[in-house]
């Protein structure tokens, strides 16, 4: 089976335990397969937003969204096919977000040593 990269985005719903909202998350995460990367966004207006990024096989992909439908606890479930330009954004994304963290401690340090 041919395995393309998607990008899942739902919302979870706010009133869950953190317990019960973890076991949801990983439930997805293991159907997705072992490359799975999970960003939980937080608590937003409309409930907790988690995003998946993984490799499956299409087959795949209809299980989690037949899944993601009939779960209560989720809501606006969208998936998102990557394509090998958007997975080449996503690291250009990645590294400038590292750049721009390691400035903002280089600053900080910066601000620490004028205070002494």
């Amino acid at each position: 089976m041919v395995q393309k990269n998607y990008e899942c985005m739902f919302v979870l719903d706010g009133k869950l335990s953190e317990e019960k909202r973890e076991q949801i998350i990983q439930q997805f995460a293991s159907m997705a397969g072992e490359n799975t990367t999970i960003d939980r966004f937080g608590m937003r207006k409309y409930g907790f937003n988690v995003v998946l990024n993984f490799s499956a096989a299409f087959e795949t992909l209809k299980k989690m969204m037949g899944l993601m439908r009939i779960t209560e606890s989720i809501s606006r479930p969208l998936f998102i096919y990557k394509s090998e330009r958007m997975l080449a954004q996503d690291v250009i994304r990645k590294q400038n977000k590292l750049k721009f963290i390691e400035k903002k401690r280089e600053e900080s340090a910066a601000k620490g040593e004028n205070a002494q």
